[in-house]
């Protein structure tokens, strides 16, 4: 895939997410419109100077999927952007060793772990036994 079909296929999904907002709620006024393109489009160009084009289709499938994986990705690759540690175009690889790294995050806050703390208490009967 091309950027261009990319694109496209952002375009359709931002189009058919604003058709299922509005059928349900109020749509929000243009200025608030603007703003969020604007800012869409700026995380759309920053991620396209620095990640590859297989890390962008990867990153384009997962949001296919889980959009709040994608989301959370987008969201730790421009933390890292902004604090300047990316030095290099993000490959395919590293945007999976990310994923992993949300999906462990994520499986550690879900699961419980239920500790028994039992006190050793000697029963009546127990302390006859001693005396005999």
């Amino acid at each position: 895939m091309d950027d261009a079909e990319l694109n496209a296929i952002r375009q359709a999904r931002l189009a058919e997410l604003q058709k299922n907002a509005s059928g349900g709620s109020s749509s929000p006024g243009p200025q608030q419109q603007q703003q969020a393109s604007a800012s869409n489009d700026m995380t759309q160009a920053i991620l396209s100077r620095v990640l590859e084009t297989e890390a962008r289709e990867r990153l384009s499938r997962v949001r296919i999927v889980r959009p709040d994986r994608a989301q959370a990705v987008e969201s730790y690759i421009l933390k890292l952007y902004s604090m300047g540690q990316i030095n290099r175009k993000l490959s395919e690889k590293d945007v999976v060793e990310i994923l992993d790294g949300i999906s462990r995050d994520s499986q550690q806050k879900q699961s419980s772990k239920i500790v028994y703390d039992r006190k050793q208490t000697l029963d009546d009967d127990d302390e006859d036994d001693f005396f005999d």
